[in-house]
């Protein structure tokens, strides 16, 4: 925004402001005496009603009139602090709106005298009331009073403090601009910079003490079980060893191994008593009949073998077949 603009925007704010005090004004009678002409109001007040010795305390005086019957420039405003004493000019601004003019007076006041100490705890202090001259446009002159409230002030002052004549001495004195050991704004990029790197820290720790998930090992695979020979296999293969080694001994143990096997199973063709026979025959068997029997036997496995894998086949294309039907009635 250029300086411009904000001159517009501050003068609107100002006309605004006066407005609103003038039909404030104008509207209410803030206790000041007036001589008969309605379209002049005034008031005064004070920026701290309790202040404590030695304090700067700034009084205003609001006039609110209207310009159809006063002239503003004919306004005078007549006003008496003492013992206090103005330290600055006074303040004069003025702002007009339509028919209405707002006059708007301050003072800076302080004392630090010796009738501005109170005895005691605290001092009264009542000051003149605002006298508020002006001549309307008949030609006619007129005044009225504003009073100001009651000032206050307390002390921070011993007895002893007393003593002199004049002990007080004041220095308005503009104060020096602060001094540092260090730069601000090196300061305030350290502590940012300590703050990253603890901040860092912190993320480190937490993540050096963060759990970790455990990597489960990958099993080895099992071992491929082991197939045991069944009993008529384990007692084929002794009738088979007994041949090659031609142990009589040996041939018998085993034909009478197969003898209880197969008889244990159920066969019924004949396997079983030949085996038997041959194990209890008067004279040893011989290899040939051994491995006849044996031949004979795992024949007989086979075959066995083959109707069991036949079975499951039908099993399972009859499953098949059934699926394939159930799926066909679905559609």
């Amino acid at each position: 925004m250029t300086g411009r603009r904000v001159a517009v925007v501050a003068g609107l704010v100002l006309v605004s402001a006066a407005v609103a005090g003038a039909s404030l004004l104008l509207l209410r009678d803030d206790g000041g005496e007036e001589t008969g002409i309605r379209p002049v109001r005034a008031s005064a007040m004070l920026s701290d009603r309790i202040v404590v010795f030695g304090d700067t305390v700034r009084a205003r005086v609001d006039v609110a009139l209207d310009n159809r019957h006063v002239d503003p420039s004919s306004v005078r405003v007549r006003v008496g602090f003492d013992p206090w004493r103005r330290v600055e000019a006074p303040q004069v601004m003025r702002t007009d709106a339509g028919s209405t003019s707002h006059l708007r007076m301050t003072y800076v006041l302080r004392c630090v005298k010796q009738p501005c100490v109170p005895e005691r705890e605290t001092l009264p202090f009542e000051f003149e009331p605002a006298l508020v001259e002006f001549h309307n446009r008949a030609g006619g002159r007129g005044a009225l009073r504003a009073p100001f409230p009651v000032l206050t002030v307390h002390t921070r002052i011993q007895p002893n403090d007393l003593a002199n004549a004049a002990p007080w001495r004041l220095d308005v004195a503009d104060v020096p601009e602060p001094s540092y050991r260090a730069s601000p704004i090196l300061l305030l990029g350290l502590l940012i910079g300590g703050s990253l790197v603890l901040l860092a820290a912190g993320g480190a720790l937490a993540y050096a003490g963060w759990p970790r998930r455990q990597v489960e090992a990958v099993p080895e695979p099992e071992p491929e079980p082991e197939l045991l020979p069944t009993p008529l296999e384990q007692a084929l293969e002794l009738l088979e060893n007994a041949a090659r080694a031609n142990g009589a001994a040996d041939q018998r143990r085993s034909l009478e191994l197969v003898a209880e096997v197969l008889a244990e199973r159920g066969e019924e063709d004949g396997l079983a008593e030949a085996a038997r026979a041959l194990a209890w025959s008067p004279t040893a068997p011989g290899p040939d009949k051994t491995k006849n029997l044996a031949a004979r036997v795992r024949a007989a496995l086979e075959e066995e073998l083959r109707q069991l894998e036949e079975e499951r086949l039908r099993e399972e294309e009859e499953r098949r077949r059934r699926l394939e039907e159930a799926r066909v009635r679905t559609h």
